[in-house]
């Protein structure tokens, strides 16, 4: 064997086993030091699945109860100062006030050097911290935490929603439905880190459109026929898999334990199939953002040279300083139009030029602007929606629980209002989700992130009377008895939603 292979890609493998040997390398912790590495790892795992389910409860006061929990679980005895050590030791490197990444050092077989990696475990949740109204930091995995728990699963490779998919469909052809149920956790994961990078990527469209410049890899209007066939792709493997869950319970009847596993199965692919259905509408309404800005912001888009006056001067000086007395603008200008001759061209022709360059812009514009009118009629209309939900907290005042079964005992318009718009239902079935607490009263529109957040504020805003709801905890009940109901050509598992006073 050529001995130069053992060299090929060694620096990568080294980046990805790093953060394994770094674990808990370091703390201080007593008789715990040998267990350090296991109760880390049960702990990054807590934080995994929290994030799986939407729930937030992942701040540096829930991860020491994860860690202290952890450490009970193991049957282990530790103190608050090595319960607070291991803690801190997860987040960062040395002292609190520091904040410090983790670094490790790797052998670049290509540069024949010893190089230094900076990672960390955790990182900021930005669609659950609201650090302008004071909230504690909400943390999630970072790509190098959950790298290390994919690996220590069966495939050892990079994981896209079709792998995922496939995989689902071999292990429910094998019958192995509980590690079928379990492997969607990591489809889900994927989504939810998949969606967090497109809403990051909406709000840096939307504050600096010149991301657009830098981003080469999110620009897709090009291709957006392939992406809708690869999401169309994705839509026909839920069918699939749904499918052949129909089938395994009609071909296993007689036997309860299967059909328990098999109703929890069919009930996780319902809330992956809508998540990836969110994902995809997300990336689309992105993609169509794209090309607005690109149809508004010509100039954007030209080729620069590396020293712009526009960049350089007007915006980042002339915009930013401001200018004292118009004497300036002239010594600004005179060089850039005649560097050698002391003759000054009139500031009339400097404008009249700049004035005819606007014009051409706005003309640019305006020829685009048909392209727009798709993106326009793609727009919720709001206030059916929050018409058809306004019946159903009307209920939830009175007596505290609401079924969509109930529907029927609404007067017919009503009911039809819930089939105007597809988010109504949809905003339905996203309440099967965690339970909420609702605190919306006081915060602005653009920084809710939960649908039913949007759907809720929106309600109390048309609806002053809903706003006693602020502060309630709103959550579902599940009649596993009940018989599955259609509505408009939706199967869907009954259950009620419910609010209570929080306590």
């Amino acid at each position: 064997m050529d001995v130069n292979e053992s060299w090929e890609g060694f620096a990568q493998r080294m980046q990805r086993l790093n953060p394994l040997f770094e674990l808990g390398r370091g703390m201080e912790v007593g008789e715990l030091k040998p267990h350090i590495q296991t109760i880390l790892m049960q702990v990054l795992l807590s934080i995994f699945y929290r994030e799986l389910n939407d729930d937030d409860s992942r701040r540096k006061s829930d991860i020491k109860y994860m860690v202290e929990d952890s450490i009970k679980q193991m049957k282990l005895l530790a103190d608050e100062k090595q319960i607070e050590r291991i803690t801190s030791g997860l987040l960062y490197q040395g002292k609190e006030e520091y904040s410090k990444p983790f670094e490790a050092l790797y052998y670049d077989e290509i540069r024949q050097s010893w190089e230094t990696q900076v990672f960390r475990y955790v990182t900021m949740d930005e669609l659950y911290t609201n650090l302008e109204i004071g909230g504690a930091i909400v943390y999630k995995l970072t790509d190098v935490a959950q790298e290390m728990i994919f690996m220590s699963r069966e495939m050892a490779e990079e994981f896209s929603i079709t792998i995922e998919q496939l995989y689902s469909m071999q292990l429910i052809k094998n019958g192995n439905f509980r590690k079928a149920t379990r492997n969607l956790d990591h489809l889900i994961s994927r989504v939810n880190r998949l969606m967090a990078n497109e809403f990051s990527f909406q709000k840096e469209m939307i504050n600096n459109p010149k991301i657009l410049l830098i981003e080469e890899e999110m620009q897709r209007a090009d291709n957006r026929v392939e992406i809708e066939q690869q999401f169309e792709e994705e839509k026909n493997h839920f069918r699939t898999i749904t499918n052949m869950i129909e089938k395994t319970k009609r071909r296993n009847e007689a036997d309860d334990s299967i059909q328990r596993e098999l109703i929890l199965l069919h009930e996780k692919i319902g809330h992956t199939r809508q998540l990836h259905d969110r994902f995809a509408k997300l990336v689309i309404q992105n993609i169509s953002y794209e090309m607005k800005l690109k149809a508004e912001n010509p100039s954007l888009f030209w080729e620069n040279s590396l020293v712009s006056f526009r960049e350089h001067v007007y915006e980042n000086w002339l915009m930013k300083e401001g200018v004292h007395h118009f004497g300036q603008i002239e010594t600004v200008l005179s060089p850039l139009f005649s560097p050698k001759n002391e003759f000054i061209l009139p500031l009339d022709w400097i404008w009249g030029e700049q004035e005819f360059d606007e014009a051409q812009q706005l003309n640019t514009v305006v020829e685009e602007e048909p392209e727009e009118s798709i993106t326009i009629q793609r727009v919720t209309n709001w206030d059916s929606v929050i018409k058809a939900w306004s019946y159903v907290f009307q209920y939830l005042q009175t007596y505290k629980e609401f079924s969509l079964a109930d529907l029927t005992d609404l007067p017919k318009e009503v009911q039809a209002l819930w089939l105007e718009e597809t988010e109504t239902i949809d905003l339905w079935m996203m309440f099967d989700k965690k339970p909420l607490k609702i605190q919306v009263l006081y915060r602005k529109e653009e920084t809710l992130s939960d649908e039913r957040e949007i759907l809720l504020y929106k309600l109390m805003q048309e609806y002053p009377q809903f706003q006693r709801f602020e502060g309630m905890k709103v959550f579902t009940l599940f009649d596993h008895h009940a018989e599955p109901f259609y509505m408009s050509r939706i199967k869907m598992t009954p259950f009620k939603l419910c609010v209570e006073e929080e306590k």
